[in-house]
């Protein structure tokens, strides 16, 4: 073998090397150009959509009082409703889909018919404080004998410490993210 095969081989794979990765670029070039043009096109669809319908209290009125008469109306039905709402038949037929599909567990009341908010003074709540020290998790005797001390209903004493347990747990997590974030710093 002479210098120059020699260097003819290092030079013919050298320039097999530099195509490999030129060919490498390229086929990378492609897959981002193919996910940019994925991207754009879920973009476009997203743009597509129409605006989410907003139907006011008077229109919900007339959609129950149809659904509660006849949950699967016919097309005709469906176009006579949308006449009475004003709205758009398919909004219509969607809104029934809907209320078929998942039926509402609330009533269709507005939030003015829901009892209202307990608020707790400041006593009461450094006595519901202090037993949440001594009892984090109190029966529903304990409950009701804090609630009638207080002069609260059992379910308000419940959930204040339901909410409270919550609370506690959700400050835990943080301070556990924390923690580890300082460690990780180190």
């Amino acid at each position: 073998m002479t210098k120059s095969s020699i260097y003819m081989r290092a030079a013919e794979k050298m320039n097999a090397t530099l195509l490999e990765r030129e060919r490498n670029k390229e086929r990378e070039k492609e897959k981002e150009q193919d996910q940019q043009q994925r991207k754009s096109k879920g973009k476009r669809y997203r743009d597509m959509r129409r605006s989410r319908t907003i139907i006011q209290a008077e229109q919900l009125d007339i959609l129950y009082g149809c659904y509660f008469k006849d949950p699967n109306p016919g097309k005709h039905e469906f176009e006579q409703i949308s006449e009475w709402v004003h709205l758009p038949k398919k909004v219509v037929q969607i809104w029934f889909q809907n209320m078929r599909r998942h039926p509402r567990i609330q009533s269709p009341l507005p939030r003015d018919h829901r009892r209202p908010r307990t608020h707790l003074s400041c006593l009461q709540l450094s006595i519901l404080q202090s037993c949440y020290e001594t009892c984090a998790h109190p029966n529903a005797m304990e409950c009701e004998a804090i609630g009638t001390e207080l002069n609260l209903p059992l379910k308000v004493v419940q959930i204040w410490f339901q909410n409270t347990r919550a609370k506690e747990k959700r400050w835990r997590l943080q301070q556990e993210k924390m923690v580890s974030w300082r460690v990780d710093l180190l």
